[in-house]
């Protein structure tokens, strides 16, 4: 659960019951994954899971340049973008279970020559090649997937103060329901058909929401869904961590955040990335809502968000930069260590830790010594300085690219949480001095005043830009199977 530029830092490989494990592993690449929820990663996303089971697979799609012509495919099934009601839920939906699907920039030109013809003048899939997809026997992943893709920074030189304006929002809503002849009962064949016009609707609204499917009701249904988008699985952005663990290897699933320990936990708005790693779109399916309630998936569009914030608090955090910590481990036996020789053990453990946390994390962080003021022998995991903002790696539009909402200490202090202080999180400017409360508070406001909420209901599923829509979940109650 890391915004691009947060991480994850471990002192040591958590044991199972590990409560560190337990606070890392719950919000996918930025948040890691539970034993009852599913996340599936694509090469160019990681997913966090919300409220139900999911399945999280990294994928990445075939490079192509994006275009905004008149004559490209269009997506006409409804009146999109819509805001699916929060405020009710029926007898299926008591929560929000995602899986997460992401795909990278990454090329998959071999995979789409392994599938058969396609036209290649509109981009839509013959049938017979569809048909084929959804019905062959699925290849093994187990230890085969690339690796996530590098962040795509485009930071430097934003006028921040002369914003484009944002034509489109998120989420766009395709509803089976209302698809009628369009459908006929032939999901994947319809998925596969309209691959280009889906495409071009998530570039131009961030997120789209699929509601009323019946084939996305299991793992094999949407690993159907994310091959017929061709999004190809990669690995978790921080797969040598240990945090989440791969449940489906064949098809490159990981567990998602359901862990009773951390229903309680509101997982504020992040992308699916680190600073160095970052997958370029996400798939969240609902496979089964909370048992008892609660687990609304929340989504934020980040050119929505830098619209919305106070333009003298947007330039400040923009110039300024920020730092965000991961992690903090109280070293206070260093205390009772003579006073010459209390800097050479300091500087020892600062070693050490860095060493063992490395090859855990690729995360370019740093350990220091009482950042947050609270105790000078409290050694930190904190990243290099980088942007809040980011530019659109394919469309160009600035677009809010930080989980303060959700790694600010200001912020959990003030709601649910039920991370440990060893896995508390935080956030400074560049140069590690505070962001001031006001600050943060007019930053949440352009947060939660950007979010739209999305209770799921199994099969539904929603398709997101990671570098331009953010994600979280709310709290709940019971079991998500």
């Amino acid at each position: 659960h890391f915004c691009p530029g947060s991480g994850a830092f471990l002192p040591h490989r958590p044991s199972p019951r590990s409560p560190f494990k337990d606070s890392m592993a719950m919000e996918g690449a930025r948040n890691a994954p539970t034993k009852q929820g599913l996340m599936l990663t694509a090469a160019g996303a990681v997913l966090a899971a919300s409220a139900t089971r999911s399945a999280f697979v990294q994928l990445s799609p075939q490079p192509k340049a994006l275009s905004h012509s008149a004559q490209e495919p269009r997506l006409a099934v409804n009146e999109g973008p819509q805001t699916p009601s929060a405020g009710s839920r029926s007898e299926r939906s008591g929560v929000l279970a995602c899986a997460l699907g992401a795909s990278a920039v990454a090329a998959a030109a071999a995979r789409r020559s392994a599938r058969g013809s396609r036209s290649r003048g509109n981009g839509l899939a013959m049938r017979s090649t569809a048909t084929a997809t959804a019905t062959k026997v699925k290849e093994d992943l187990s230890g085969k997937l690339p690796d996530c893709p590098s962040t795509i920074w485009k930071a430097d030189g934003i006028d921040v103060g002369n914003l484009p304006p944002i034509q489109a929002t998120a989420p766009y809503v395709i509803d089976a329901a209302k698809l009628g002849e369009a459908l006929k009962g032939a999901e994947q064949e319809y998925f596969a058909a309209e691959q280009k016009k889906i495409m071009n609707t998530l570039h131009e609204h961030g997120a789209i929401l699929f509601k009323n499917f019946e084939s996305t009701k299991n793992a094999e249904g949407f690993r159907n869904f994310f091959e017929a988008m061709e999004l190809n699985p990669c690995l978790d952005p921080i797969h040598t961590s240990g945090l989440r663990d791969m449940v489906e290897k064949k098809d490159g699933v990981y567990e998602a955040v359901n862990k009773p320990s951390l229903s309680q936990h509101f997982v504020g708005l992040h992308n699916e990335s680190t600073f160095v790693k970052t997958a370029m779109y996400g798939a969240f399916v609902c496979f089964q809502p909370a048992s008892e309630g609660g687990g609304e998936f929340i989504i934020a569009d980040g050119a929505e968000i830098i619209q919305r914030m106070d333009p003298d608090v947007l330039k400040r955090i923009y110039e300024k930069k920020v730092r965000i910590s991961v992690s903090n481990l109280d070293l206070n036996f260093i205390d009772a260590v003579p006073g010459d020789a209390k800097k050479s053990v300091m500087d020892f453990f600062q070693d050490l830790i860095l060493k063992a946390v490395a090859p855990k994390f690729d995360m370019d962080l740093q350990m220091i010594y009482g950042s947050d003021g609270s105790n000078p022998y409290r050694l930190q995991a904190i990243e290099h300085a980088q942007s809040p903002i980011n530019t659109h790696p394919l469309t160009g539009q600035p677009v809010w690219f930080c989980n303060i909402h959700n790694h600010s200490r200001y912020l959990r202090d003030r709601r649910p949480c039920a991370i440990p202080e060893v896995g508390m999180t935080d956030v400074y400017y560049g140069d590690l001095t505070k962001i001031p409360p006001e600050d943060v508070e007019k930053i949440n406001k352009a947060c939660e005043e950007s979010i739209k909420t999305i209770m799921m209901e199994p099969g539904d599923v929603i398709l997101l830009d990671n570098y331009r829509v953010l994600h979280g979940r709310r709290t709940f109650k019971g079991k998500r199977n």
